[in-house]
């Protein structure tokens, strides 16, 4: 497996997922590519909040939550990239994963962070549905 795709939001789940993706592909050649999608500004409206300051503000939370994750990937001897995008969580993490012709994609069973809140249904259960690629669902422990 040369590319594993992690989707990360910054709850508890995806931490457990980046904890279970360093325990199964220790000591691989595989390249990590983390996802984080914020919501587009349209989706914003729906949130409460309507300014373009917010869709900076959650733009600039994705990056945090993934430059926190990339660390802990890195110390534990992976290459990352990361990717913070506008859209649909399971969308984003479906093209990152086409794009790097990922051979897993490991999210959390759910997320619980602000960026949860645009997540309309189940991003795992999206992923279920819809990826061509194996899917591992890591539970919070």
């Amino acid at each position: 497996m040369d590319a594993i795709v992690v989707g990360t939001d910054g709850s508890h789940g995806a931490e457990a997922t980046v904890r279970k993706v360093i325990e199964l592909a220790q000591g691989s050649e595989a390249t990590v590519h983390l996802v984080c999608a914020y919501p587009a500004p349209g989706t914003l409206e729906r949130l409460g909040m309507t300014s373009r300051q917010d869709s900076v503000n959650l733009r600039g939370v994705a990056a945090d939550v993934l430059a926190r994750d990339q660390r802990r990937l890195e110390e534990a001897g992976f290459s990352v990239q990361t990717y913070a995008r506008e859209g649909d969580p399971a969308d984003t993490i479906l093209d990152v994963a086409a794009e790097a012709k990922a051979g897993l994609i490991a999210v959390g069973a759910r997320g619980n962070t602000g960026l949860r809140r645009f997540m309309l249904g189940s991003v795992s259960s999206k992923l279920a549905h819809h990826t061509p690629t194996s899917l591992l669902i890591v539970r919070d422990e």
